[in-house]
């Protein structure tokens, strides 16, 4: 059976980011198809490499496996001219490179846009940073909290006195996505005009444009939002209850889901009074409608209350935790936990790829790499001969890898 042609096929890219929104959003390419050669420091691990906890019996990072399948690892030690020339050989067959370096580090090693430009003109070049390229703020170091601090996200998350970071790092994620449909966007444009360009994208920048209503309201009416936990700020229900055993969420925040509730709670009148027959008489009425519900579902677990507005079509959800989620029979239907055979870790399962395609699926095939697991092919590769290989090695141009580390190593 002839095999898919895959939506990145040959298109080639030099990855030289780390920890998370570079790493993932390199990931969500490999996935589409495109070939990920992922450059990585000389020496120990570091970074998302150096991050517990481990997969058993080694030292290495589940961060990192999570964030790396579909890639081939490269040690280069880039404060070496060699490893430099090393790295704009690679950068002549590329069509993409990436970095997510403070501002103005990819120049100091001379692997920044300039420098790549020089070796192709029509490299696309990707920058993802806490506050972007330029600005008052870009030489400032940050990461994915400080982001969603400054970006707005704390703001309108949490309670009135305490402000909260979202559990995952958003800010690395939205930037990681903005950064993909950045390349996707660069790709074709070089197809059509057969430039390339520089991508700036900043996580505060990225934050900024996931606070919904929030910035409209303000600019337009002059609200500022203020926290209240999981409650919607224009109305409800939208908000999390409390049931006898456990929490549940609950959207029932337009007229026909509100009088669905209401028969359910066997309160049909309540859909029609006064104080809470619209969503602006439901807002100014909220504590008592809130506590009013919370009461109701006191008398009810969980897989009860899912139950019974499942049944009446209110909107609702348990809260999962992580092992529920992963043993969940929706996750392995829509295959988001997927197996690979690291090379030292063992069988180890990531997430899965969000993008469900009709022509193939849409997935890596190479398992996460142990560092500078490819060195010696991609070296090889390039015209560079074994003599060659071990007197870099010796050198300190290129990391030793794929030499120290063998297979299944505890």
């Amino acid at each position: 059976m002839k095999k898919k042609k895959k939506i990145l096929d040959g298109i080639k890219i030099i990855d030289m980011t780390r920890v998370y929104t570079g790493p993932f959003c390199s990931q969500i390419l490999a996935d589409l198809g495109a070939d990920i050669i992922k450059v990585e420091d000389i020496g120990p691990n570091s970074n998302e490499r150096s991050w517990p906890p481990f997969a058993p019996g080694t030292q290495e990072a589940t961060y990192f496996i999570g964030l790396n399948r579909g890639k081939r690892s490269l040690e280069l030690n880039l404060k070496e001219e060699q490893a430099r020339k090393i790295f704009y050989d690679l950068v002549k067959d590329a069509d993409i490179v990436m970095e997510n370096y403070a501002p103005g580090v990819a120049d100091k090693l001379l692997v920044g846009y300039q420098d790549c430009k020089k070796v192709k003109s029509d490299i696309i070049y990707l920058s993802i940073s806490a506050f972007g390229q330029y600005g008052p703020l870009y030489k400032l170091p940050g990461y994915d909290m400080l982001a969603q601090a400054m970006g707005g996200l704390m703001s309108i998350t949490g309670y009135p006195e305490m402000p909260l970071r979202v559990g995952s790092s958003l800010g690395d994620v939205i930037s990681g996505l903005y950064g993909c449909i950045g390349i996707l966007g660069a790709l074709n444009y070089r197809n059509t005009t057969g430039e390339g360009q520089r991508i700036d994208v900043a996580l505060v920048d990225s934050i900024f444009t996931c606070l919904e209503n929030n910035v409209p309201a303000y600019t337009i009416t002059g609200r500022a939002p203020k926290r209240q936990g999981s409650r919607h700020p224009d109305g409800g229900p939208y908000d999390v209850y409390k049931c006898k055993d456990g929490f549940v969420c609950v959207v029932a925040s337009n007229e026909k889901l509100w009088g669905s509730l209401c028969r359910l709670m066997s309160v049909p009148d309540m859909a029609v009074d006064s104080k809470f027959n619209s969503n602006e008489a439901r807002l100014k009425n909220i504590e008592e409608m809130t506590e009013f519900i919370n009461k109701w579902m006191s008398n009810y677990t969980v897989e009860e209350m899912v139950s019974m507005l499942r049944e009446a079509r209110v909107a609702v959800a348990p809260i999962l935790e992580v092992p529920q989620i992963c043993e969940s029979e929706n996750t392995k239907a829509r295959n988001m936990l997927v197996e690979f055979e690291h090379a030292t870790a063992g069988k180890v399962k990531v997430v899965g790829n969000p993008i469900k395609f009709g022509a193939y699926d849409a997935l890596a095939e190479l398992p996460p790499p142990y560092k500078g697991q490819h060195t010696k092919d991609i070296l090889l590769e390039l015209g560079y001969n074994e003599d060659q290989v071990d007197k870099m090695i010796k050198t300190g141009v290129i990391g030793d890898g794929f030499i120290t580390r063998s297979p299944k190593r505890l």
